[in-house]
């Protein structure tokens, strides 16, 4: 059976001082997707514009990069490496990944995990913020 693995998004929203992935960011939002991730995923990995992808125990250092500021070239060769680092942890042959995020780095990191073999869903796909915010609610209540 295939591994089910979380793609979560990061967020604005920092401490001021440097800290473990899993506790640097602080958005209502962030904080729930973390809660539900592990609740149901086997293993989770976040990504951000600036660091790619990074594991839960990495140490970062707050930063103010995103991606809305980033060239269609950019954006593209970011969602390589994102892709080229999430090789070196999961095989696509023995995952399944869900995608947790916003368009504006899911339209190109969905074509970067197909072109790779990845398969994949993105569960709050569609959804609002607030209605994003009231799914994990109703989603870590169980």
């Amino acid at each position: 059976m295939k591994r089910k693995i979380g793609l979560l998004a990061t967020a604005r929203k920092k401490l001021g001082h440097s800290a473990a992935a899993i506790d640097l960011y602080i958005s209502p939002l962030f904080v729930k997707s973390v809660h539900y991730a592990k609740q149901t995923y086997d293993a989770f990995y976040f990504y951000s514009a600036k660091e790619g992808l990074v594991t839960v125990d990495e140490q970062i250092e707050p930063y103010n990069v995103s991606i809305k500021n980033f060239s269609s070239r950019e954006k593209r060769q970011w969602a390589h490496e994102v892709v080229q680092q999430l090789l070196t942890h999961e095989q696509p042959s023995g995952c399944h990944i869900y995608l947790h995020g916003g368009m504006v780095y899911r339209e190109h990191l969905q074509p970067a995990l197909q072109a790779a073999g990845y398969t994949f869903e993105v569960p709050l796909e569609g959804y609002s913020i607030g209605n994003q915010l009231k799914w994990y609610d109703e989603q870590n209540k169980r």
